[in-house]
């Protein structure tokens, strides 16, 4: 990070580095949080003209940017700073690719994850006080818009990942923002969608489906898929994005059973998920640890575990399609009832 050593060098500074990672975090946190980076979309602004209009104090506030320098996140110009390239695109608020929302739900995480020992030690999670100081409303909705930051930065390639040739009609299970039905509903035209999530998560997905234009299409259905029955031989895709990590193999093959009654003949499921491969990545294995910091039954599977939920709910032609080095699709095909 700071040095540009890697894990594959003998030299301590990588060690440094490790452990300076959170102080990185805390810098964007804070930048996020102050609204730094819209000052900055204004114009190239003086230390003491964010200071002014951010209401903090100018000497910290300059400090404050040569650290965002350092991680390029801003750029110098003599006395004036500007946003680089990739905060005018991801940091600024009202911005398409915005990320902030993401960003504040990892600084939300950041006290939970303090306590990873105590979690280590007792098998147990840490996190849910510092998140619960807020009501459930600012929390989900906090979560849900996080959610769709993180989505967006994939949803294309997902889409791209899946055929789609004679789908008309998609289930996404827990679609929250609902950013992948709206990839995978770009590329289909023909198709309609339904997301189906508890119902005070729906307010906000209809808020998100009608910014982007898409009501007409998409269908939202309150429930809870981890005791509901989906129907049957509905649909001709079902897609459980991020959905397994949260709940135990048990629950999770329950929920496959009732996909595949959900499905059609021909119809396929995919899991999108993180995934911990034969040599875990270090997005999945960390991913893996905050679901021990943050959740009760939550955690990361395996390829295998995962396709023997598929296989014994009858889908063949099981495959696994890497997106990122942590993440990816498990697809399975029904071709006859149980």
């Amino acid at each position: 990070m700071y040095t540009g050593e890697t894990r594959f060098s003998p030299s301590g500074w990588y060690i440094m580095d490790i452990c300076r990672g959170h102080w990185a975090a805390q810098v964007l946190f804070t930048a996020v949080d102050l609204g730094l980076f819209d000052i900055l979309a204004r114009g190239a602004q003086t230390p003491a003209r964010v200071a002014a209009a951010l209401g903090t104090h100018p000497e910290a506030t300059a400090r404050l940017l040569v650290a965002l320098e350092g991680l390029g996140l801003v750029k110098r110009e003599g006395e004036f700073y500007r946003n680089a390239p990739l905060a005018g695109r991801h940091l600024v608020r009202g911005g398409d690719a915005y990320l902030g929302h993401a960003v504040h739900h990892f600084a939300n995480l950041a006290e939970g994850w303090s306590r990873l020992g105590e979690a280590v030690r007792t098998g147990r999670p840490v996190g849910f006080e510092a998140v619960e100081r807020a009501n459930y409303e600012e929390r989900l909705r906090d979560y849900i818009l996080a959610m769709g930051d993180q989505a967006r930065l994939k949803a294309d390639r997902l889409a791209a990942a899946l055929d789609l040739s004679g789908c008309e009609r998609i289930l996404d299970l827990g679609g929250g923002p609902g950013v992948h039905t709206v990839a995978l509903l770009k590329k289909e035209p023909r198709a309609r969608a339904t997301i189906l999530d508890l119902a005070p998560t729906l307010k906000i997905t209809r808020e998100l489906i009608e910014a982007a234009g898409m009501m007409e299409r998409v269908e939202l259905c309150a429930g809870d898929f981890t005791r509901d029955e989906l129907g049957e031989g509905v649909y001709d895709l079902v897609l459980a994005s991020n959905v397994v990590h949260i709940y135990d193999a048990a629950t999770n093959r329950q929920i496959m059973d009732r996909v595949f009654r959900a499905l059609r003949p021909g119809g396929q499921v995919v899991i999108h998920d993180y995934v911990l491969a034969e040599e875990p990545s270090l997005e999945a294995a960390l991913f893996d640890l905050n679901m021990l910091v943050g959740t009760l039954t939550g955690r990361v599977y395996g390829v295998q575990e995962m396709g023997s939920w598929l296989e014994d709910a009858g889908f063949v032609d099981v495959t696994y399609h890497p997106l990122t080095p942590g993440s990816g699709l498990l697809k399975g095909r029904k071709w006859n009832d149980k």
